[in-house]
């Protein structure tokens, strides 16, 4: 059984959506209210309440924590 990866760490989840936002992307929370969908054009990313998402999610989160930490 495989691990899911977080999008980011939780601690930065927040500051991960204003970042999404910044760069243009449209930000809406999921119905569920816990979880939160982002596009662009033909780009469509999501992060669930578990802090899980799809490879859009994943590789953008990757990007955001290593502006972090530089």
């Amino acid at each position: 059984m495989s691990k899911k990866k977080h999008v980011v760490n939780p601690k930065n989840l927040r500051g991960f959506k204003i970042w999404l936002q910044k760069l243009g992307y449209q930000v809406t929370a999921m119905a569920d209210g816990k979880g939160f969908n982002f596009r662009l054009k033909k780009q469509y990313g999501y992060v669930t309440a578990g802090n899980t998402g799809n490879p859009l999610a994943l590789q953008l989160g990757a990007e955001f924590e290593e502006h972090l930490a530089a």
